[in-house]
């Protein structure tokens, strides 16, 4: 029952979200349209995507796709069971909690691909992303219920993060010559609002409403009045008179100041912006060891800078990511074995990762973008789809695993997708750890 109202105490927070400040604390390393298949082999992409993904990782990667595409998704990302129970578990526990972190993400996209041989492939995505994040602190330690009031007012605290992505991606992949080389160049329009993951002490939140000095006044005028024979008359009478107008105001807190202390400490969300980028990619596919079928790959996002043009970076701008990868994709008989090894944002340029842009350089910063993973397909469909595949890999030194089935089994129609994996919400690399789960629906036409 108490999770349920933290969550309902979230939702109708998040309709008044308007934030500013940033909480450092709070570094995620997050780039818009995560795919749950590559999220299962330690979200890599860089050399591999051979579908709808690449405009999300590598543009190059479209000239591996070897059918038409028409694709409708639909991706939901909560935290994990194992998350959910220890969140359910602090709750049940004792009057104290801490909720470190909940995680939810949505992401709805409807993507059109067509090959024209092997050297030009064009293709376009449209998708609609929003990610909630939540945690809260509740104090609720104390001999008397005004010390429990008052440690709640100064010792408890809620997190909010909220973002919502409109982005619409348009890419072309060519292979000049014997096809060695696959270059890709897409132009990025993304509609974004977003509050930074902010944390607000419900004595902020309250202000002048209800104050720490109110309730401590009120704890000491109860006290005078439990012993009233070493007051005087006088003494006596104050003490109740105080007693009464802070009674009076607790029980009268007016809501729609309330409401104006939260707008005053979030003030982002509501403004929208749209902003342009390009992304420049290529791979190269390796002649020696051709039964490997391995390809080096190297992509540029946000060329141009995807720059929003607000005065007070909200939501925020996004400079240049540099990443490099690695693949191979043997196949041997009705089984497909896929590697890939990713070194992404090598530069340390994502601003969402707040102490690794300003703290550039660290050995914790450079594993959080360190990825790798593997994918064994039975019976492949096409150039990114089977039968049935499993994925493994390890992203920010966590491991990750992921499972597909196609049902239909010679094409590709309806397909379901499952992943794992962990994410460093910390500074660094292990910092803050929180698990998640993804799942994703997706019809083929």
């Amino acid at each position: 029952m108490r999770l349920l109202l933290l969550i309902i105490l979230f939702f109708n927070l998040s309709s008044l979200l308007q934030a500013q400040t940033y909480d450092t604390s709070y570094s995620e390393l997050r780039r818009p349209g995560q795919a749950v298949r590559n999220l299962g082999m330690g979200n890599t992409g860089v050399a591999l995507s051979a579908d709808e993904n690449a405009l999300y990782y590598n543009p190059a990667g479209l000239g591996n796709v070897d059918s038409l595409m028409l694709n409708l998704s639909f991706l939901l990302e909560i935290p994990a069971i194992s998350e959910l129970q220890e969140s359910q578990e602090k709750l049940s526990d004792g009057a104290s909690v801490s909720i470190d972190l909940l995680h939810i993400r949505s992401l709805n996209s409807f993507s059109f691909i067509m090959p024209f041989g092997d050297w030009l492939t064009i293709g376009a995505i449209y998708s609609l992303e929003y990610t909630y994040d939540f945690s809260a602190t509740i104090d609720d330690s104390g001999d008397t219920d005004i010390q429990k009031v008052l440690n709640k007012l100064q010792k408890s605290n809620i997190g909010l993060g909220l973002r919502e992505d409109g982005n619409l991606r348009y890419g072309i992949a060519f292979a000049p010559g014997e096809g060695q080389w696959v270059f890709g160049i897409q132009q990025n329009s993304m509609t974004r609002r977003e509050q930074p993951f902010t944390t607000v002490k419900f004595e902020e939140m309250t202000g002048d409403a209800l104050t720490a000095a109110d309730l401590t006044a009120l704890d000491d005028a109860v006290t005078k009045a439990q012993n009233p024979d070493n007051l005087t008359p006088a003494e006596i009478l104050a003490t109740t008179e105080t007693i009464s107008e802070l009674t009076a105001k607790i029980q009268n807190v007016p809501v729609n100041e309330l409401a104006d202390n939260i707008q005053s400490k979030f003030t982002c969300y509501l403004t929208k912006k749209t902003a342009n980028s390009y992304s420049l990619g290529f791979q190269r596919r390796a002649v020696s060891a051709s039964w490997l079928r391995m390809t080096f790959g190297a992509v540029a996002h946000n060329v141009g800078n995807l720059s929003f043009g607000s005065s007070d970076n909200c939501p925020r701008d996004q400079m240049p990511e540099y990443d490099l990868g690695f693949s191979a994709q043997p196949k041997f008989g009705p089984l497909r074995f896929l590697f890939a090894a990713d070194f992404r944002d090598f530069t340390y340029a994502n601003a969402n990762d707040t102490y690794c842009f300003e703290n550039k350089g660290g050995s914790g910063c450079m594993q959080k973008r360190i990825n790798w993973g593997w994918e064994l397909g039975f019976l492949p469909i096409d150039s990114g789809a089977n039968f049935i595949s499993v994925r493994g890999g390890v992203s920010q030194n966590q491991p990750t695993l992921g499972a597909e089935i196609n049902p239909f089994i010679f094409f590709r129609f309806w397909t379901i997708e499952y992943a794992h994996y962990t994410e460093s919400t910390g500074q660094e690399v292990g910092d803050q750890q929180n698990a998640r789960d993804v799942i994703q629906l997706r019809f083929a036409f």
